[in-house]
C-alpha cells in the first residue's frame, strides 16, 4: 500500500545494494580520477554505497526547529482535485523531544469520514512522516534499526528508505515480490549508471543517476520498480543536496506510480530539506485507488 511508497520520504541512507559485482560506469562530461580528485571511480561508487548524508539531512528535519508549509491534493479519476488540505505551523524541538506547534489547517472538499477519521490513507501516512500529532522523542543518532514502537509506516519507510538497494528489501505485498537492488547482479542488466556534474544552487556537485535502459523491452522494465534515482553531491563534502526517485510497477493486484524530488540546502553549515515535493498514484485491490500531490516547504530553521 502507501506505506511502502511513504519510504522515500521518510528518510534515506544507502540507497544502493551492497553488491557483488562492479557495474559498467559511464562518464558524462565529467572526470573522476586520483589525479584530479584524489579518488577513482571505484571510490565514488563505493561512496555512494555508504551515503549516510541523505539520511542525516532528514535526522536534522526533526532535530532542528523550524517553520513548515504544506499542501495536499487529492485527485478524481480525471484529474481533477476533489478534496485538499493545507497545513502552517512551526516543528518545534529542543534536541530531545519535538513537537508541532502554532499549528493551522485548512481543508476543503471531502477529507473525514463521520468517525473523524481521514477518508484516505495519503494524509494520514504524511501526517505521521511529517505531522506527529504527540511528542517524539529525536535524536542525531544514526540508527537504521526498526524500534518495536515504530507503527507499520515507519518500518516500512525505514526498510525502504534507509535500504532500498539491501539484500533485505525484497518486498511482498501485493505480488510485489521485487529485489530494489539497483547495483545486484541481477539487477545490472536493466540499468544505466552514469556520472555527470552540475551547478546546484551555485555549488558544484557530481550527479549520479541510475536509470532503466531505454532499449528495455516493455516486459523487461516492468522487473525495475525503480524507474530512476538522480543525486546530486556537494563535491566539498559528498553530502547528497539534491535527490529524484521514480517508481512505476504494475500488476493485477497492486500497481503504482510514483515521482519525488527533495531538495537540501545548508543552515550554519548543516543540510537539510527544504523542499519536498511527492507526486503519486497507487492501487491495491480491495481498496480505493489514490491519486495525490503533496509539497512541503520548510523554512527558518534554528541550528545553533
Amino acid at each position: 500500500m502507501l506505506r511502502i511508497i511513504l519510504a522515500i520520504l521518510c528518510m534515506s541512507n544507502s540507497v544502493f545494494a551492497k553488491d557483488t559485482l562492479m557495474p559498467v560506469i559511464f562518464l558524462d562530461d565529467v572526470v573522476i580520477s586520483e589525479e584530479n580528485n584524489g579518488f577513482t571511480v571505484e571510490d565514488f561508487v563505493r561512496y555512494v554505497k555508504n551515503d549516510t548524508t541523505f539520511y542525516m539531512g532528514f535526522k536534522h528535519l526533526r532535530y532542528y526547529t523550524h517553520d513548515f508549509t504544506s499542501e495536499l491534493l487529492i485527485f478524481n479519476k480525471k484529474g481533477k482535485v476533489k478534496s485538499s488540505i493545507k497545513k502552517q505551523g512551526k516543528h518545534y524541538s529542543n534536541g530531545n523531544y519535538a513537537f508541532i506547534t502554532k499549528d493551522t489547517s485548512i481543508y476543503e472538499g471531502k477529507v473525514f469520514k463521520r468517525s473523524g477519521k481521514y477518508r484516505y490513507y495519503t494524509p494520514k501516512a504524511f501526517d505521521e512522516v511529517f505531522f506527529p500529532k504527540d511528542t517524539i522523542p529525536v535524536s542525531l543518532k544514526m540508527n537504521r534499526k526498526k524500534s518495536n514502537g515504530d507503527s507499520q509506516n515507519m518500518r516500512d519507510a525505514k526498510t525502504i528508505g534507509f535500504s532500498v538497494g539491501s539484500s533485505d528489501t525484497e518486498q511482498k505485498k501485493g505480488g510485489l515480490s521485487k529485489k530494489l537492488e539497483v547495483f545486484d547482479i541481477s539487477m545490472q542488466k536493466y540499468y544505466d549508471y552514469v556520472i555527470s556534474d552540475t551547478l546546484y544552487k551555485n555549488k558544484e556537485c557530481y550527479v549520479f543517476n541510475i536509470s532503466v535502459k531505454k532499449k528495455l523491452k516493455e516486459k523487461d522494465k516492468k522487473k525495475a520498480l525503480i524507474r530512476s534515482i538522480v543525486s546530486y553531491f556537494d563535491k566539498e563534502n559528498f553530502n547528497v543536496i539534491y535527490r529524484e526517485y521514480k517508481f512505476k510497477y504494475n500488476h493485477t493486484l497492486f500497481s503504482l506510480d510514483m515521482d519525488v524530488v527533495v531538495n537540501m540546502d545548508y543552515v550554519n553549515f548543516k543540510h537539510v530539506p527544504v523542499d519536498i515535493f511527492y507526486k503519486g498514484f497507487w492501487n491495491v485491490v480491495f481498496f480505493k485507488p489514490e491519486r495525490a500531490e503533496f509539497r512541503l516547504f520548510n523554512s527558518n530553521y534554528i541550528v545553533q
